[in-house]
């Protein structure tokens, strides 16, 4: 009888000790991180809300109904047309005026061909060059004016993406990537802004200084300088974008493996460790990857979208005034007007590096949203 009451109790006690382990059914749905979003929604420039259709941004789901559709060609057909309609008025009335000017400095020139002063010449010349200067200021101006503005809405909204992104990666396994990536994407954005965006209104101050000095005077010879002090930047600019780019693909790889590696662990301890339903535990790891890979997809063509949007008016408004000085320039070396047509290359010059560096920056952000969801999923 004690034998009996000895065993009873063994198993009493052993049950006394038993874990008790179950698994419960979730939804497998997901959506973005809503505080995080909320802090994007209030950090994207009203001037890109107006180009979005309505309700864009009040929640995850429009934002994925409306991302559908702005991807397709004839939304982002629409939107180049109207910014060039927009933009096509200012550069026309610029060239008309840089015409205009040319033609009277042609007449000016032809007429002190038959004057014998050497002097009176000289100054016949450089106040057809000084004419021709006085009509470009004011482009360029403006142009720095809405460069700068830019760069301070493209900070905005980038600074808003950041934490969105780093919400998703963390709602996929990825931690550690979130981490990474997230500290990575601020260093990328501070150097943009304050190397890149900082350096482009001094140096191309700098071109267009040593462009008016090199057409007011066939003596000072300023155009080799302007040359070698727009390829140094070219070059640094091309290399700070590499070092960026690199930098977070490679530490976003190693993060991400890392946390594919432990996630990989986690789910072969939860099927072992769990009993009965621990097998289903990998069907919803991968149902739940299935959808942060969606929202991935998703935030990273809309966020590529918005940059794209944000940056063509002023893209376009670059480029078209460049085509007006290059073109400009062609007719001011056909009329005679040499030093007028060395002024508008070098202002076209001047405003390619503009372009250059606005357009560097806005795709150094689209590489690093292209890393963001080129980035394996952990829990996949």
């Amino acid at each position: 009888m004690k034998k009996y009451k000895l065993l009873f109790a063994l198993v009493a006690l052993a049950f006394v000790f038993v874990l008790p382990v179950s698994a419960a059914e979730t939804e497998a749905g997901v959506s973005f991180p809503q505080d995080e979003w909320e802090d994007f929604n209030a950090l994207v420039p009203d001037e890109l809300r107006d180009r979005l259709p309505d309700g864009s941004l009040e929640d995850g789901d429009s934002f994925a109904d409306n991302v559908s559709q702005m991807s397709k060609s004839e939304y982002i057909i629409a939107a180049i047309a109207d910014s060039l309609g927009l933009e096509l008025g200012g550069a026309a009335k610029l060239f008309l005026t840089l015409v205009a000017v040319l033609m009277i400095s042609a007449v000016f020139g032809t007429v002190s061909q038959g004057m014998a002063n050497p002097a009176l010449v000289s100054a016949m010349r450089f106040c057809s060059s000084a004419a021709v200067i006085s009509v470009t200021v004011g482009s360029l101006y403006s142009h720095f004016s809405d460069a700068e503005a830019f760069f301070d809405k493209l900070g905005a909204l980038v600074n808003g993406m950041i934490p969105v992104t780093a919400g998703i990666w963390a709602m996929g396994g990825n931690v550690s990537t979130a981490s990474v990536g997230s500290a990575t994407f601020y260093v990328t954005l501070n150097v943009c802004q304050g190397l890149l965006a900082g350096s482009l209104i001094p140096v191309c101050c700098v071109l267009s200084v040593l462009g008016f000095c090199d057409a007011l005077s066939d003596e000072m010879r300023m155009g080799r300088v302007m040359n070698a002090v727009k390829k140094i930047y070219n070059f640094v600019l091309v290399a700070v974008m590499t070092v960026l780019v690199s930098s977070l693909a490679g530490q976003t790889a190693i993060a991400a493996s890392a946390d594919t590696a432990a996630a990989k662990a986690a789910r072969l301890a939860s099927g072992t460790l769990i009993p009965v339903v621990g097998g289903s535990v990998g069907e919803t790891l991968r149902t739940l990857a299935g959808g942060v890979g969606y929202l991935k997809s998703l935030f990273g063509v809309g966020g590529i979208i918005l940059i794209v949007l944000l940056v063509l008016p002023l893209a376009l408004s670059v480029l078209l005034t460049r085509f007006v000085f290059l073109l400009s320039g062609g007719i001011a070396d056909m009329l005679g007007c040499t030093g007028e047509a060395r002024l508008l290359d070098n202002l076209g010059e001047v405003y390619g590096s503009m372009l250059a560096v606005i357009s560097g920056v806005c795709v150094t952000f689209i590489l690093t949203l292209c890393i963001f969801m080129q980035t394996v999923v952990a829990v996949a």
